[in-house]
């Protein structure tokens, strides 16, 4: 029987106004982005080691897959990594599970909430509990150092703290957080009127990250082309602040345009005709999830009319069956961890 279960969850984030602005090739940037649930729900169950050899097992649910570490191939890159920085107690062998009703691949920054998770628990296992920016800077430097991924900064700050993040990255990659303080109206609204698509593809991030940074070395002044995603994301924020939704849908739609400019790739067709939907039914705006592509998600805020929105899904039904809508409300908390003994 174990003698320990922590349980770890962490939320997604969605509507990362400005995001690209958070990288090590931009700089410096602002992001104002929103966390959701479902998340991601990592429990790492501790026993007494029985054998001479520590047993530590691990199942990605998602995947259907169980797993040995260190002894299995490494399949999930991520996983072994955060597990091989962050060891179990020698005392203890561990049951290991990680899970998400969110597809992998969605563009809602599901790899970062899994790694800041998965590290706030293993280290919960080791006797500590540690503040959302420590965990985000540990999983944000097991994605960029110990794996050699390109990434911004914006997924594992926002999973970490929750709730509504307005972020400042002075220089890459240190920031500053602060978090908007929605009004219950506002979340009420944003509950209601904010869909979630996934494009039916997942993407890769990192491989994106290489063709946005290709496209800016072919510029002279990267900066006219990050300049409106900054921009955005500060109205973003200004919106939030006041409640404003229909100035926050503005901000996602200047948004999406200053990524078409970044990279003509970053919009599929498909979600061009998501938005072209979208614009038919009275929606606010939109915000295609993350880095963008051919994979991944987009966000909609649609029409306050509750019968406008209902005609905007159907119709999303009817014309691009593959989208798959995800139920989300927002998330006002970051990770949350709870250790509870047999």
């Amino acid at each position: 029987m174990p003698q320990r279960t922590i349980t770890a969850t962490a939320p997604i984030r969605i509507c990362d106004l400005g995001g690209w602005t958070d990288t090590w090739f931009a700089g410096h940037g602002v992001v104002c982005s929103l966390a959701v649930n479902p998340g991601v729900v990592v429990q790492v169950r501790l026993s007494t080691r029985q054998t001479e050899r520590q047993a530590v097992q691990l199942a990605v649910h998602n995947y259907g897959e169980l797993l040995h570490y260190p002894g299995d191939t490494p399949r999930h890159p991520l996983l072994h990594a955060a597990i091989a920085t962050n060891p179990i107690p020698d005392a203890y062998d561990a049951e290991i599970a990680v899970s998400s009703s969110i597809p992998p691949g969605c563009s809602t920054g599901t790899s970062a909430a899994v790694s800041v998770a998965l590290i706030g628990a293993l280290r919960a296992a080791q006797g500590h509990i540690e503040p959302p920016a420590k965990l985000s800077r540990a999983a944000h430097l097991l994605e960029t150092h110990e794996l050699g991924l390109q990434s911004g900064i914006q997924d594992q700050i926002g999973v970490a703290h929750g709730g509504c993040c307005f972020i400042e990255m002075a220089h890459y990659p240190d920031a500053t957080v602060t978090a908007i303080p929605l009004t219950e109206k506002t979340i009420a609204a944003l509950n209601d009127q904010l869909l979630l698509f996934y494009i039916g593809t997942p993407h890769l991030s990192s491989a994106i990250h290489q063709q946005v940074i290709a496209r800016l070395e072919t510029v002279t002044d990267a900066d006219t082309l990050l300049d409106p995603l900054r921009v955005a994301a500060k109205q973003g924020y200004a919106a939030l602040c006041t409640g404003d939704l229909q100035a926050y849908g503005h901000a996602l739609q200047a948004n999406t345009t200053a990524q078409r400019g970044l990279h003509p790739g970053l919009i599929a067709p498909s979600v061009e005709q998501l938005i072209a939907l979208a614009d038919a039914h009275g929606a606010f705006g939109y915000k295609v999830n993350g880095a963008g592509g051919d994979g991944g998600s987009i966000a909609v805020l649609t029409s306050p009319d509750s019968a406008e929105r209902a005609a905007f899904v159907r119709a999303v039904a009817a014309l691009l069956p593959q989208m798959q809508q995800i139920a989300i409300t927002y998330a006002p908390h970051g990770i949350q961890i709870t250790d509870t003994e047999a």
